[in-house]
């Protein structure tokens, strides 16, 4: 969408009445104020004041705000009304998000969470020089995280990187051999137990990106997985066949619509393979702060690559590279590394669409579990 484009969506939008509004219209707003922050600040924090003079929220509302005045590039803001959300609070659930977020934002502005991102690795004792294939995982997707570790110990092998996300995860995964357990407890907030509430979703991307960032810069070849990407067959001639790329992401078609409509793709970030070369540092670094404003891993990291833009574009059987920002990209072609259940050779990253784990393991071909 062009930058008219999202000043009207933008303009219209803060007009409303923000409490009237239901959560995708605010949804669109905070996106909207993002993508005009790239190139107009004061009008961003213009409508984003015009919004707020509203007054009358309540601690929910406060604390979508807050991520909205992040996203606009006002993070004294986004502390002020997370600290309004907190004494306002009427329920535990709201006020344990709201203080939670609260104590990330802080420790973004003063810079002590890198050094805790940091800390949790080397507490993790992360083994060796191999492959880390890095996952989050909470307590509700434990029979997920049993058929996606059965398939990367059989096809990808190396450690995994476990980001225990909740106090029922942490002990299974602490008994699992050559799983390498983050502690990340204390940066999330749950509706419900195994419901991780809706403040802290993007606070799942932003520690995932830290943690990768800190395990790139420690030399180690890093694997994103979501748990819903499961292996079939064995990955390492995936990035064989890319060997000279610095980044391998899984080639999609879905959000941000405005960089898919700029090149045609983007990039997806439930299956990415980071090496540390220089060039991937470079990128990382950019992209873990990108995360730290957007909030959402694949926004951050499209935007990027839409911004810099993309130049000797190859394409063969094994897939696409290109060239964005002096970082070399490979794409597998969608017929090894899929985005559905029912294709795919090498990976098959898909929507969850309720089925159960074992009619899950039947439309991969795996059977049932041994």
């Amino acid at each position: 969408m062009r930058l008219h484009q999202w000043r009207i969506s933008a303009t219209l939008l803060a007009r409303m009445p923000f409490a009237s509004l239901d959560a995708t219209p605010r949804g669109r707003l905070s996106y909207a104020l993002l993508m005009l922050h790239r190139t107009d600040p004061a009008a961003a924090k213009s409508l984003l004041a015009r919004v707020l003079a509203q007054g009358g929220f309540d601690a929910p509302l406060l604390v979508e705000l807050a991520t909205t005045a992040t996203r606009t590039g006002d993070e004294p803001l986004a502390c002020e009304l997370l600290t309004r959300a907190v004494s306002k609070s009427n329920d535990t659930v709201t006020h344990d998000a709201a203080a939670t977020l609260l104590s990330l934002h802080q420790s973004l502005a003063d810079g002590s969470l890198s050094q805790r991102i940091a800390a949790l690795i080397d507490d993790a004792v992360v083994p060796g020089d191999g492959l880390l294939t890095l996952v989050p995982v909470s307590s509700r997707y434990m029979d997920m995280w049993a058929l996606w570790i059965q398939q990367v110990r059989k096809h990808i092998g190396g450690t995994v990187v476990a980001i225990a996300l909740d106090d029922d995860v942490l002990g299974p995964l602490s008994k699992e051999a050559n799983v390498a357990v983050v502690d990340a407890r204390e940066f999330f907030a749950w509706k419900s137990p195994g419901a991780l509430h809706n403040a802290s979703r993007g606070v799942l991307w932003q520690v995932r990106t830290l943690l990768l960032r800190a395990l790139v810069y420690r030399g180690r070849n890093v694997l994103v997985l979501d748990l819903d990407a499961i292996a079939i067959s064995n990955v390492q001639p995936v990035f064989d066949n890319m060997l000279d790329a610095d980044l391998i992401a899984q080639l999609d078609h879905s959000i941000p619509m405005d960089v898919n409509r700029q090149l045609g793709f983007i990039l997806c970030c439930g299956f990415m393979l980071w090496r540390p070369t220089p060039a991937a540092l470079a990128l990382v670094d950019r992209f873990a702060a990108e995360v730290m404003v957007e909030r959402d891993d694949q926004l951050a990291l499209n935007h990027i690559l839409g911004r810099d833009g993309i130049a000797d574009k190859t394409e063969d059987a094994n897939g696409m590279q290109f060239v964005s920002g002096g970082v070399r990209i490979g794409c597998p072609n969608p017929m090894l590394v899929s985005r559905t259940l029912h294709s795919g050779t090498v990976v098959r990253h898909f929507q969850q669409e309720g089925h159960t784990v074992l009619q899950l393991r039947q439309a991969l071909g795996l059977g049932e579990a041994s």
